[in-house]
């Protein structure tokens, strides 16, 4: 059988869409393209810079409470 799904790569694994089920031993081709332009990491952009640095500083006047996940699913029960 023979079926197409369209995906991307998030960095370290291939997200297809739809999700697709692969059986052990299943024939895959996978084909892949180049954007002709990377895209920016908006990770690094000006207003998420300043989103962080916000952040930061409240963290460090005390506005913040950081707490572990641990901590966090005890308040749950």
């Amino acid at each position: 059988m023979l079926a197409t799904a369209r995906g991307y790569y998030d960095g370290s694994h291939i997200v297809l869409t739809p999700p697709v089920a692969f059986e052990r031993g299943q024939e895959v081709i996978v084909t892949y393209s180049v954007p002709s332009r990377a895209k920016k990491d908006v990770f690094y952009s000006e207003s998420n810079m300043r989103a962080i640095d916000k952040s930061l500083e409240e963290l460090r006047d005390g506005k913040v409470v950081v707490k572990s996940f641990e901590e966090l699913e005890a308040l749950e029960k």
